[in-house]
């Protein structure tokens, strides 16, 4: 008996196929045809002569540009963006990574829901809400950190907190881990609940490794995955801060905890300078494609493998 030989798909049925394909395709389309068409307007705009309120594009070449980096506020701005993108960023990871592996090896039945709904409720927030919250705690005089290390006698060590221009930064760093730490957890946890992890943490017990040794050299190792997402989100979160500094601080004091964004947003809509506005917005939108890019690799050399 001779085998049924395969045909080719009918045209209805390519059509049909290529509809569906164009339907699913069209938003996704639609957006990044938005998204780098408002990129180049950006672009045009700070080389520009926009300044005032009236729109001017006439072109103005790169002088924002060279006045944006003759600026020392400027690079107080960088020097920030990269103490937030260092200190907010790896704290958070070490931490997220211990409290996922405690979580899964807890013994209490019943108590780990609890914990990580605890340590995920943060997330839930808004950064106006936790700035204000932590504004609060922070304040000199009547704060809630300085009223409790008064109440024990240990009103000596009581500090500005924000107020102090050489450590206000990390004050506010802190406020970023605490928020970002339950999401953290989250996807850490979800990167440990895989069936082949899961078999290679069984085997090492049985062949007697330490908690910390499968942690480090079982555990770690095979969240690759997992740990590159929550770098990439927290490392674009750090780049593009904005509202714990705008609503604790305001950039002060001085501007000791200024940042790009703010500073992108008090050049555009205070001082009117659209143009040095929109560089500064080029200059996040360049950091942040630096950073994504070890993401994407990745991402696309599992998608082909």
């Amino acid at each position: 008996m001779i085998g049924a030989v395969d045909r080719p798909p009918r045209p209805s049925l390519l059509r049909a196929r290529a509809g569906e394909a164009a339907i699913f395709a069209l938003p996704l389309v639609i957006f990044l045809f938005l998204l780098y068409a408002m990129l180049g307007w950006t672009f045009y705009t700070s080389v520009s002569n926009w300044q005032g309120t009236a729109a001017n594009y006439s072109f103005g070449g790169l002088k924002w540009y060279r006045l944006m980096f003759s600026l020392d506020r400027f690079w107080v701005d960088i020097g920030n963006n990269l103490r937030w993108i260092t200190i907010g960023v790896v704290p958070t990871v070490v931490a997220a990574v211990l409290l996922a592996y405690l979580l899964e090896i807890g013994t209490i039945k019943g108590v780990e829901p609890y914990l990580r709904t605890l340590i995920l409720y943060p997330a839930a927030m808004s950064f106006i809400v936790t700035g204000t919250i932590w504004s609060w705690m922070y304040q000199p005089d009547r704060g809630v950190l300085n009223t409790i290390l008064r109440g024990v006698g240990l009103g000596s060590i009581a500090s500005g907190y924000t107020t102090d221009p050489d450590s206000a930064t990390y004050w506010l760093i802190l406020i970023f881990v605490w928020q970002y730490l339950g999401m953290s957890v989250l996807i850490v946890q979800a990167s440990l609940r895989t069936a082949e992890l899961q078999e290679m943490v069984e085997s090492a017990t049985l062949d007697g490794a330490s908690r910390l040794r499968t942690l480090l050299h079982i555990i770690v190792p095979n969240i690759r995955g997992g740990l590159l997402v929550v770098v990439s989100l927290l490392l674009i979160s750090a780049l593009k801060v904005f509202d714990i500094v705008y609503v604790v601080t305001f950039g002060g004091p001085g501007y000791a905890t200024d940042v790009l964004a703010l500073h992108m947003l008090i050049a555009t809509f205070q001082q009117h300078l659209v143009a040095l506005g929109a560089g500064l917005a080029m200059v996040i939108f360049v950091l942040a494609f630096v950073i994504i890019i070890p993401y994407t690799i990745y991402a696309l050399q599992r998608w082909f493998d």
